[in-house]
């Protein structure tokens, strides 16, 4: 005889109801726009003037709503970490940011959380994987001969995001168009 097994909510049902809670937060904000001029202007100023941290956006919706994908089998969604931090032996000032002299073959370890903004050849740099933290820093790990994430990708701190070319890895930080000096983040 077979058993009858309770099963928890479907992957279907999760999507919809992750589907209507954003529905009804788009409409209400769609409706405060329409009708008040102050939070009209507020939003303006914060999307089109500022720059907008799409990693701290991606950061809160997926701690209350999970992932952003609710579909994707997340079983398998394995990444290799690192609980140590950046290891060089030697930091020189490169253009906007610092030479580091790694092992050969060094993993990269991400520095902080963030999402990846950016995913390929940069002048001056090689492969770059650039990835905007949540405090709208952009750290550009360069000169990577293989990366294992994609554009788009939230990353978290200590996740393995590429091997070094050679020996000599580069990293930018950048804040609102601005280089910042290395010596802060390492």
């Amino acid at each position: 005889m077979a058993k009858k097994v309770k099963m928890g909510p479907s992957r279907l049902s999760k999507y919809f109801s992750r589907l209507l809670v954003l529905s009804v937060i788009t409409l209400v904000l769609l409706i405060l726009l329409k009708s008040n001029a102050g939070f009209r202007d507020f939003v303006y100023k914060k999307v089109f003037q500022n720059n907008m941290s799409f990693a701290k956006i991606n950061e809160v919706y997926n701690k209350y709503l999970g992932s952003s994908l609710p579909l994707k089998d997340n079983k398998n969604n394995t990444a290799m970490v690192s609980a140590e931090k950046l290891e060089y032996s030697k930091a020189e000032k490169y253009k906007d940011g610092v030479k580091l002299t790694v092992d050969k073959n060094y993993l990269v370890p991400v520095m902080d959380s963030g999402l990846i903004i950016f995913a390929g050849e940069k002048e001056g740099y090689g492969n770059t994987i650039v990835v905007q933290r949540p405090d709208n820093i952009e750290v550009w790990y360069c000169n990577l001969n293989q990366t294992s994430v994609s554009l788009y990708d939230y990353v978290k701190k200590g996740q393995i995001i590429g091997e070094v070319k050679e020996t000599t890895m580069y990293i930018v930080f950048i804040k609102e168009g601005k280089a910042l000096d290395y010596k802060k983040y390492l």
